[in-house]
């Protein structure tokens, strides 16, 4: 252990009184008490014993002290080594002097053997070798348990501050791999966001683009009404059959027999030119349009509706020398209210197409300019139609109940005198609908504008407003039981040319 003392007076001994106290090695003992004195006197040392040499050995540096009769002391150098007693029962002692005292002292001795270099000694003692001493001595003094007590608090602390550096270090690194997926999902979903808003925009320029097309579409259809409306007539027709040489007309068995068909359920003839009942007569209606002053086109088979009508087709099959007779063809135009008789002045014998005339007198009407466009050319163009879809079944039910009905009254209850009654009230208006042409056939076109029996012979327009097709048929089956609303039949205007130019008529009207 390592003593520093700073006081001129040290006494050293086994009692704990003594200012340094001797611990014998172990199994020894010493003598109780104070043992020795030691006084600075300006900084030179004296080592004085209370016991005679006699009773208690002591040397220094190996050599033994003899009695001190003055009781000064002997005089102790800086490295002396004291020794007490002798075998178990003794103790040693290193006197040293605190480096600021080395110049008031003499060369070091270490036992009996002193190292001189040059003449002159130069002590080994430093501040470094002082401190390294003072530390050890300081560690020495600690109890053994409180040593491992320190050790493993301090063993303990440095486990707590790996483990926090470890666990903050992979929490840094938890936190940074988080932070970049974060940073991915955010890119992912910024581009997402980006897809979208590029999708939207789209989209809304889409809709914007279909706005205008739907308002260019809304003018286009609201131009064509208003300009050849006018020019649009209901057709309403009626014919019979009589028999040929004859001429005798098939007729009902009996007079209460009239509100039957003329055919069964089971397809079999329910009147004869030998019936008592009135005439069995059809009426039909259908749509034409002015192409020349007192000239307008048609189909054929509205000039000639037994050709595609399955009750004629088998009237003609039983009667037997049967042939039909066109009865009525009459045409009302709107804001006309007495109707327009005609005469068929053509057919097409490969197009459904015809041309009847009537006298036009002072009428203004409308004349519809022709395309010449190559059919081919339009497939997908916008294309509007005017025409009278259902007849005069149509335009009764676009009135209201209470007129509808007083019409049915006062006029009658077939077609040409309820044509009569609305056209009299200025109730003949065509209907416009709009579509797509889908497809070119040879003779053909396939067009989406909606129609239905009696909007055959409509006229079919182009964006340029001028006609292009006359509407024929509807897309059906073969057996004609069922149809497809969305694709109508029409026939180019260009294959009527021909047919046109046999007609006196007029030059078709270019666009106003």
């Amino acid at each position: 252990k390592t003593r520093i003392f700073t006081q001129e007076h040290v006494t050293m001994g086994t009692s704990d009184a003594c200012d340094l106290k001797l611990v014998p090695e172990e199994g020894g003992s010493l003598p109780d008490g104070v043992l020795a004195d030691i006084y600075d006197d300006e900084s030179t040392f004296h080592f004085v014993p209370h016991l005679e040499q006699d009773r208690f050995e002591i040397t220094i540096n190996g050599e033994h002290l003899g009695n001190d009769q003055t009781g000064s002391g002997h005089t102790l150098h800086d490295g002396d080594i004291i020794h007490f007693g002798h075998g178990l029962g003794s103790a040693s002692v290193l006197f040293q002097v605190m480096p600021e005292n080395f110049s008031a002292t003499h060369p070091v001795r270490r036992n009996v053997e002193v190292d001189r270099v040059s003449g002159q000694s130069v002590h080994p003692l430093t501040a470094t070798l002082f401190v390294k001493e003072l530390t050890a001595s300081l560690w020495a003094e600690i109890p053994r348990k409180a040593k491992l007590t320190g050790l493993t608090l301090v063993a303990a602390l440095l486990l707590l501050v790996l483990g926090i550096t470890v666990f903050s270090l992979v929490t840094l690194i938890r936190s940074t791999n988080k932070t970049d997926r974060i940073g991915d999902q955010i890119a992912l979903v910024q581009a997402r966001r980006e897809q979208d808003q590029e999708l939207i925009r789209k989209q809304q320029e889409e809709i914007e683009r279909l706005r205008e097309v739907s308002d260019q579409m809304r003018k286009f259809t609201q131009k064509i009404a208003e300009l050849y409306s006018p020019g649009v007539c209901l057709i309403v027709g009626s014919y019979t059959f009589v028999e040929r040489g004859t001429g005798r007309v098939l007729r009902y068995e009996t007079a209460d027999r009239v509100s039957d068909m003329p055919v069964d359920k089971s397809g079999n003839l329910q009147a004869s030119v030998d019936g008592v009942g009135p005439p069995v007569q059809i009426d039909y209606t259908g749509t034409g349009f002015v192409v020349g002053k007192g000239v307008i086109a048609t189909n054929k088979h509205v000039v000639q509706p037994w050709a595609t009508d399955q009750m004629a087709e088998i009237i003609l099959h039983q009667g037997g020398g049967l042939t039909p007779k066109l009865d009525t063809l009459e045409a009302f135009f709107p804001s006309r209210q007495a109707p327009f008789d005609l005469k068929v002045a053509a057919t097409s014998p490969r197009f459904d197409i015809a041309l009847c005339k009537f006298e036009q007198g002072e009428a203004a009407l409308p004349i519809f300019p022709l395309s010449n466009e190559d059919p081919h050319s339009i497939i997908g163009e916008p294309v509007v139609l005017l025409g009278y879809p259902t007849g005069v079944d149509g335009l009764l039910q676009r009135i209201e109940e209470p007129e509808r009905r007083e019409i049915l009254r006062t006029h009658g209850q077939s077609a040409v005198e309820v044509a009569s009654g609305l056209a009299s009230r200025g109730l003949i208006r065509p209907l416009t609908t709009t579509g797509t042409v889908s497809d070119a056939l040879p003779g053909r076109i396939v067009h989406s504008a909606q129609t239905t029996e009696g909007g055959s012979g409509s006229p079919i327009f182009d964006r340029d407003v001028r006609v292009i097709a006359i509407n024929s048929a509807i897309l059906a089956t073969v057996d004609g039981n069922q149809s497809f609303g969305g694709s109508n039949f029409g026939v180019p205007i260009k294959v009527a040319y021909e047919l046109l130019q046999s007609v006196d008529r007029e030059k078709p009207g270019a666009h106003p």
